[in-house]
């Protein structure tokens, strides 16, 4: 058999390319003596490049695989490549680098915020359609527009105000499935003067953003915008009362607009609402059946009649938190907390018609165990008893806070007490601020040490919770916070573990420190601040931490003996004679020891133990142990910090007034002229007194205390500086503001065009005004 091989000069048969591109035996001659054409390498290379680019052509070919030989152009085969891959993978990776990218730009101390990060969202979805998938519902389940609008973008859209929000409106309406995925809006705050001035800019913000909720089926929450409701029709309480799958909503009512209709208990409860009011405020929860959390607050403690509570909640089945805060006697009272359902949290505030005896009785029927936190907000109990109940009879309870500054609960002298008084089996979270019997002279003496060993017990709230903890009342509870610790001084804190490295002090709280702590004791009394401030709690605390460190009469005293006998070898004995140094004496002359002159001395007796070493260890603030299972009982932690960082007023809890400034409902009262006030002129943002602190530390200043004996008194003083209240950008001096310009970014090869962006805070101190906090 011949072969006969023939290279023309140009390419005698045409490359299809279909289905084997690059095969090098093309057509075969007769089936006796076959001969090969093998075109010129010039067309096979101009073929190759013609079917493939760079970065897609095959590497291997081999005529038994078919995954080699595919066909593809140019554009779409890095697509098609792309894309096969991007579907490989999981799910959860695209979560989890998302969830690292919005780190990198909302995390703490990150130069980043979101508007960087919902920029770097927009840029991945172009990328491919898996990516697209991904970023999708990360973009669109949660909205926060926060932020000034850009004045390019108003002059661009010509608007004044809310292009963002307008914009998003359009964008919804024209996709209904971006729509469908929205979850949760944050809006922007409105850059309107407080004033009455501007009513007609207040009520169009407040439609637009009615028109977008109308856009969102399946919105759940509405941030940054609660208007105060007068019973009175606007658009946004209607586009909210529409949404069928809310889940979260906060009512804050004044006082309703004069009717026609007068309420059938306006006598015996004035300001109710008439036959009409009251449907039409019944109607907006008729398509609430997935509302899990609801908040009451009644601006001048507005009037509702009882049946109003009971008919709301029961159009609520889905209802898992309930906060009522600020309502009088006439509207809520025992009778309306006795009909509650069951619920996970509660937090009663300033409701002078709950009495005891319905704290009592709500406790012990089957709705309340289901309860896993309380929040009493001045309660006015007059006996411990009755938070001894509320402790032993919710078996679920696992946070409870209580704030009682006005009235001390006290117990019947006549009775005999058991410890623990207090006891819950599945506490882990306790915020204690209970007043004391004499809060004006708590401070003024220490009679005793409050690191001493065994407690000294006194009547009152506070020595009761520690004897409590101490009897094992609370096997499970993890932390304490305790900012009004002063009836006895350090009683709740010594029986808490003691304080990480002894520094209770945070750096800002020096400057809150008086003149008076540089100076030693005898010239310079002790003053230690009293108040429920953070601050000053964190001073006390510092102060007997201090003192226990100085102590010299109760710290644990440390003796080391030796007790071996007192048998000296003789080659020991030769060793030091022989060993004895040489040393001079007084004239100059050499001598050795046992020329040297020996005193009149009495031979040791070695019989029995010898001291080595005897000290005292000094004391500490607090109580140590250790837990080997699960059945032991441990011991909490002593926390002196606060729900929010810098709002140290009120022992640090979130109030109304942070949700109230965040939601924008007094700026909006004040600026559509509501009377939510009772008619009074409308008052400013509200602002914490002003309050300077004078209390000392033994860690700036204590002087030379040695002993318990040099522990006199002075008199109390007032707590310390106020904290900010509105996180409105307004409100903020510049020094303050941690805004973003996307200028991180400035080295992008796209220019400031790409990285720039309106100068906006950053989201991370809104996200902590969360009404959720309040629980």
């Amino acid at each position: 058999m011949s072969v006969v091989v023939n290279r023309p000069e140009s390419a005698s048969v045409s490359h299809t390319g279909i289905p084997h591109q690059g095969q090098a035996l093309h057509c075969y001659s007769d089936s006796g003596y076959g001969s090969v054409t093998i075109p010129s390498r010039s067309s096979s290379l101009s073929s190759f490049k013609t079917n493939y680019s760079t970065s897609t052509a095959p590497t291997s070919y081999s005529p038994t695989s078919s995954g080699s030989y595919r066909t593809c152009d140019s554009a779409a085969s890095l697509d098609r490549i792309l894309e096969s891959v991007f579907k490989r993978v999981p799910q959860e990776v695209y979560e989890n680098i998302l969830d690292q990218l919005q780190y990198l730009h909302a995390g703490p101390n990150q130069p980043g915020c979101m508007t960087c990060f919902q920029r770097d969202l927009h840029a991945l979805s172009l990328t491919c359609r898996p990516w697209e998938k991904a970023v999708r519902a990360r973009l669109y389940n949660h909205i926060h527009i926060v932020g000034s609008d850009s004045p390019a973008q108003l002059k661009k859209y010509r608007l004044k105000r809310g292009s963002r929000l307008k914009l998003l409106r359009r964008t919804l309406r024209e996709r209904k499935l971006l729509a469908n995925l929205v979850l949760e809006l944050r809006v922007p705050h409105i850059d309107v003067l407080f004033t009455g001035k501007h009513t007609a800019q207040w009520q169009e913000y407040r439609d637009l953003v009615a028109s977008v909720v109308m856009v969102c089926p399946n919105l759940e929450r509405l941030l940054g915008l609660s208007i105060p409701f007068n019973h009175e029709f606007d658009r946004l309480t209607h586009a909210l009362s529409t949404r069928r799958k809310l889940k979260e909503h906060t009512w804050i009512l004044c006082e309703a607009t004069e009717t026609s209709e007068a309420s059938p208990r306006s006598d015996s409860c004035p300001g109710s609402l008439g036959p009409l009011q009251m449907f039409e405020f019944l109607d907006y929860h008729a398509s609430w059946t997935n509302l899990e959390t609801l908040m009451l607050y009644g601006l001048n403690q507005t009037a509702l009649e009882p049946s109003v509570f009971l008919r709301m909640l029961n159009l609520l089945p889905s209802l898992r938190n309930l906060c009522v805060s600020n309502f009088d006697a006439d509207a809520f009272a025992d009778t309306a907390l006795l009909c509650l359902p069951p619920l996970e949290t509660l937090r009663l505030e300033n409701l002078p018609g709950v009495t005891d005896a319905g704290l009592t009785q709500y406790t012990s029927r089957p709705e309340s165990l289901s309860l896993q936190t309380l929040v009493l907000i001045e309660p006015s109990i007059d006996s411990l008893l009755v938070i001894s109940k509320i402790l032993a009879s919710l078996r679920n309870l696992k946070r409870f806070k209580i704030v009682q500054s006005e009235k001390c609960p006290t117990l019947n002298s006549d009775g005999m007490i058991f410890q623990p008084l207090l006891a819950s089996p599945s506490l882990e979270f306790l915020h204690w601020d209970v007043a004391c019997p004499n809060p004006n002279t708590a401070l003024t003496r220490l009679d005793f040490a409050p690191f001493a060993k065994p407690l000294q017990h006194v009547e009152t709230p506070n020595s009761h919770l520690a004897q409590s903890i101490l009897a094992r009342g609370f096997p499970r509870l993890d932390s304490l916070r305790a900012p009004s610790d002063i009836e006895p001084p350090g009683a709740l804190q010594a029986v808490c573990q003691p304080i990480l490295r002894g520094q209770a002090l945070l750096h800002p709280d020096r400057y809150s420190l008086p003149r008076s702590s540089h100076g030693s004791i005898p010239t310079r009394p002790m003053a230690l601040p009293g108040g429920s401030n953070m601050t000053s709690a964190r001073i006390r605390a510092q102060t007997f931490i201090d003192m226990a460190a100085r102590d010299t009469e109760t710290g644990m005293q440390v003796l080391i003996t030796d007790h071996s006998d007192s048998y000296v070898p003789d080659n020991a004995l030769e060793a030091s004679d022989d060993e004895a140094e040489m040393e001079l004496d007084e004239t100059g002359m050499w001598e050795t020891p046992l020329d040297r002159p020996r005193a009149n001395t009495v031979p040791e007796d070695h019989e029995g133990p010898i001291t080595v070493f005897d000290f005292r260890m000094p004391a500490y603030m607090g109580r140590t142990g250790t837990k080997t299972s699960d059945r032991d009982t441990s011991i909490p932690r002593f926390i002196l910090h606060p729900d929010i960082v810098g709002q140290e007023a009120d022992g640090g809890l979130v109030s109304w007034k942070h949700i109230l400034a965040a939601n924008q409902s007094l700026t909006f009262a004040a600026g559509v002229g509501v009377n939510c006030f009772g008619g009074k002129s409308v008052p400013s943002p509200i602002n914490e007194e002003p309050l300077s602190p004078t209390s000392t530390t033994p860690r700036f200043g204590w002087g030379s205390i040695t002993s318990r004996t040099a522990m006199t008194a002075s008199p109390i003083t007032p707590t310390t500086p106020p904290t900010p209240m509105s996180i409105s950008p307004s409100t903020a001096p510049p020094w303050e503001k941690d805004a973003c310009t996307g200028s991180w970014n400035y080295n992008h090869k796209g220019g400031r065009e790409w990285w720039f962006h309106m100068e906006r805070e950053r989201p991370i101190k809104a996200e902590l005004y969360d009404v959720k906090r309040l629980f």
